[in-house]
């Protein structure tokens, strides 16, 4: 298979982390970095021999490499709008980072456009590519535990992550949408209504969110985030996914990712699902997306996940934000585009395929 020729937008922690997984990849090729901080711009661009661009110039970019197919937006989560559109307008494959946008008018925007321009909108709904939850959301496919009852998610990072994204964008949109997605992946079934309380704990107003989610289908989600786990505990997340249905449980539980190691009086806990570098190449979780992207444009693989996914996404994470501003029960208007993506995604999923090289 030809390399697909893939742009970088955002030359971030992300950024960083795509640009290798490209550059080592024999099914794509990285062909420009475009990022508004120009000295992480150039820098990542020189290390891997490519044109590189300033500001916001994705357009510039795009029309200097006619043979750029695809791009990935990394910027941060407050700045996917304009570079995906971009993207879009010019005809490219986009895979956007999450949260697709932090408006539902604004992802649905991204959607439609996508749609004219007939190619390919994914969004890094990364939990769909660990094994682990991938294995939950079998379970629950297959009937093993029956019908779904009851959800619950926990994501909390350790409070160094969250310095980055601090008071620049809501909590509700930074974690958990990919909860969020995993929900509607398992239930089948959009949200209908959606309750959510919040504590500050003296960094801002919503530090400590739980939300309440009511599905189509009679399930009833919780979803707990915060901006950060004390860092005392020594570990980058705490984690928990747990589906309770009529006849079983499926749970994931990855604090520690199935790692410790204990040296000099206290805990590393290596990273072993992410983006682990196992014989001097990234493995895990996110180049599993990265060429599964690659099979979507160049096989015509069935997306597991779409723009339609992260739109979903997106509206409740906005149903969310807003129960937490009016402390009220928000009513969804129309779980139609959640219902037929994600059943469409259940469809696709038995037959999907995930490959390296």
């Amino acid at each position: 298979m030809k390399p697909l020729a893939v742009a970088l937008v955002g030359p971030g922690r992300m950024g960083h982390l795509y640009a290798r997984l490209l550059a080592e990849s024999a099914l794509t090729r990285l062909v420009g970095v475009c990022g508004c901080r120009e000295t992480s711009a150039r820098t990542l661009a020189e290390q891997y021999g490519v044109p590189w661009y300033a500001g916001s110039n994705v357009q510039i970019m795009l029309a200097d490499h006619p043979t750029i197919e695809a791009v990935v937006v990394a910027t941060s989560e407050w700045a996917h709008v304009e570079p995906v559109l971009a993207a879009l307008d010019a005809g490219k494959h986009v895979l956007a980072e999450k949260p697709l946008a932090l408006s539902p008018g604004e992802a649905t925007v991204m959607v439609q456009r996508a749609r004219t321009a007939g190619v390919h909108l994914m969004v890094c709904h990364s939990l769909r590519f660990d094994p682990r939850f991938a294995a939950v959301r079998q379970a629950v496919a297959s009937g093993a535990i029956g019908e779904v009852l009851h959800l619950y998610a926990r994501r909390n990072p350790a409070q160094a992550a969250a310095e980055r994204v601090l008071g620049r964008f809501p909590l509700a949109y930074w974690l958990m949408p990919h909860d969020i997605d995993m929900m509607l992946w398992c239930t089948g079934s959009p949200v209908t209504k959606v309750m959510a309380y919040s504590r500050s704990g003296g960094r801002e107003r919503n530090d400590f969110i739980i939300a309440v989610l009511t599905f189509a289908n009679g399930a009833i989600g919780v979803i707990e985030s915060s901006w950060g786990t004390p860092e005392q505990s020594g570990r980058p997340l705490s984690e928990q996914f747990t589906v309770r249905g009529i006849a079983g449980m499926a749970e994931v539980l990855g604090n520690d990712q199935g790692v410790a190691i204990y040296h000099g009086g206290a805990a590393d806990y290596p990273d072993t699902g992410y983006a682990p570098v196992i014989h001097e190449q990234l493995d895990g979780i996110f180049r599993r997306l990265l060429m599964h992207f690659a099979g979507v444009v160049r096989n015509r693989w069935p997306p597991i996940v779409t723009g339609e996914d992260g739109c979903a996404a997106v509206e409740v994470a906005a149903a969310i934000d807003r129960s937490l501003a009016e402390g009220c029960e928000i009513s969804l208007p129309d779980g139609s585009d959640q219902q037929t993506e994600n059943s469409g995604s259940q469809r696709t999923q038995r037959g999907h395929r995930v490959h390296g090289e």
